[in-house]
């Protein structure tokens, strides 16, 4: 992370200094910036760079950004030496992902000039910095940093010193929740990649992201911000990420982690649907709000499209939730249809245990997830026997089936809904305001809408129902709902997000 401040601020045009204790280090990085600046026709900025060993080539800095090792002891350390040899007026700032900026700052003599200014990897591409207000930190110090972010073509957020700031605080469910689906066995990490990049859009998949980040650095931070609030259950580590601690396994940078990378890198299963089934005959598709745009892609599939017993379908799904008589229509349709045909209920608010305790035929009901139909991949539960018949049918939909086994609110609805839920206690408990959070996860971690606007989108009760799902099924408090977010159920006045 220094070596890619360092050459934000340089190509930026600013005079850098860059500082390390560790010969090597220095030597790698000053290798990375001239081999950088060269395939961008830069290399006359070069001479705007100073290496050095010797912290005392700070005294001239007006303004020193920290880049050392996640641990408080070392970086308060560093800032007690920073502060003896800084002029009075220098402006200290941490690169700190997820420690207290007033801690550190409270080990200096004038904490009013200290403040946190993250930035995110890789530095010179990724344009989000939070510039974090720790409790002494000056009017001036914040406004200094803000246009040193906006001089390096940043765009900077503020936002108060909580742990995990903004981005590492509320993507913290991204990770979580992706190695709790992994450890319960509901599907493995390659498949719960590929259904977060091609069902719902991210970038990069929690295990292919975290193998990426260093598994150590990425189990540092959940560590780190378990210990800040007090064994808060929203961020409690897993031990899927302390075995591979424990084997050496971090990541790309050590060859293997979730996936090899010796001999070669992660396999992506081939995008979307090949070649679509020709859809033949009527599908019955029930009332309800948990499956949002089904009735159009099967009659842009080619189906007869049906809502009430009429011509036998070739197969029935049923989009209502809890709350919308799914029990009714899975008893009154399963009594009424042949056995042969698939009942695919929505499965954001109803398990599949649930969905077949309620049919004499259980073994034609299968889980869906209606909620997220506009990826080409789709996540589904169910027997064996049935399977084929299924997948087919959802390929004639335009998806490909991405079997799991049974689990609360799946794999999607789990993932995105625990996230929208950290984004909202993050406005309820005043780190930044929805806009701004929103903001900071587009920017600094690629995400592909903002998470209050895509809980909007999804609906405040529809992400509420899947939170409540998830704590009935689990009794943990990991699962419980912000205040606020049910507030925004009752009322979806985008007034009431503010």
């Amino acid at each position: 992370m220094g070596s890619g401040i360092a050459l934000a601020a340089v190509l930026a045009g600013a005079e850098v200094i860059l500082q390390d204790t560790y010969a090597p280090v220095l030597e790698k990085a000053d290798d990375y910036i001239k081999k950088f600046l060269e395939k961008k026709e830069k290399s006359s900025l070069y001479a705007n760079l100073t290496l050095t060993e010797n912290v005392d080539a700070f005294a001239r800095a007006g303004i020193v950004i920290e880049a050392a090792p996640e641990r408080l002891e070392l970086k308060q350390e560093l800032f007690a030496k920073l502060e003896a040899v800084c002029a009075p007026d220098t402006i200290l700032a941490t690169n700190t992902s997820t420690l207290s900026v007033t801690a550190i700052a409270a080990m200096t003599q004038h904490p009013q000039r200290v403040a946190g200014m993250h930035f995110f990897n890789p530095a010179p591409v990724l344009s989000l910095v939070e510039v974090v207000r720790a409790a002494q930190s000056s009017p001036a110090t914040i406004d200094a940093l803000v246009a040193l972010a906006e001089a390096l073509g940043k765009t900077p957020v503020v936002t108060g010193d909580t742990p995990g700031f903004i981005v590492n605080r509320v993507a913290r469910p991204f990770y979580g929740e992706a190695l709790r689906l992994l450890g319960e066995g509901v599907a493995s990490f390659q498949d719960i990649d590929q259904l977060v990049e091609q069902g719902a859009g991210f970038r990069m998949g929690p295990f292919r992201l975290m193998d990426l980040i260093g598994i150590d650095i990425n189990a540092g931070a959940m560590r780190s911000m378990y210990e800040q609030t007090y064994g808060e259950p929203r961020y409690r580590p897993h031990w899927i990420q302390m075995q591979k601690l424990a084997a050496g396994e971090l990541g790309r940078k050590t060859g293997r982690g979730f996936y090899g990378y010796k001999d070669e890198t992660a396999k992506d299963k081939e995008e979307g649907i090949q070649e679509r089934p020709a859809a033949l005959g009527a599908v019955l598709i029930s009332s309800g709000s948990f499956a949002p745009g089904l009735a159009e892609l099967a009659v842009t599939a080619g189906y007869t499209l049906s809502h009430e017993l009429g011509e036998p379908p070739v197969a029935a799904f049923v989009a209502a939730g809890h709350g919308e008589n799914a029990a009714a229509i899975v008893k009154g349709w399963d009594a009424a249809l042949d056995a042969s045909t698939p009942l695919l209920v929505q499965g954001a608010d109803i398990t599949l245990s649930e969905a077949r305790r309620w049919a004499k035929h259980p073994e034609r009901v299968f889980v869906f997830d209606g909620l997220f139909l506009d990826g080409s991949l789709i996540t589904v539960s169910g027997d064996e026997g049935l399977r084929p018949q299924v997948a087919a049918l959802l390929a004639s939909l335009g998806h490909e089936a991405v079997w799991v086994n049974e689990s609360p609110a799946l794999v999607l609805p789990r993932i995105v809904c625990q996230l929208i839920n950290e984004a909202s206690f993050a406005v309820l408990e005043g780190v930044g305001d929805a806009e701004t959070i929103d903001l900071a996860m587009k920017l600094g971690v690629n995400y592909p809408r903002g998470l209050l606007e895509w809980g909007g989108q999804l609906g405040w009760g529809r992400v509420l129902a899947v939170l409540d799902h998830l704590y009935a099924e689990y009794h943990e408090e990991r699962y419980r709902a912000s205040v606020l977010l049910r507030r925004w159920a009752r009322n979806t006045s985008t007034d009431q997000r503010r």
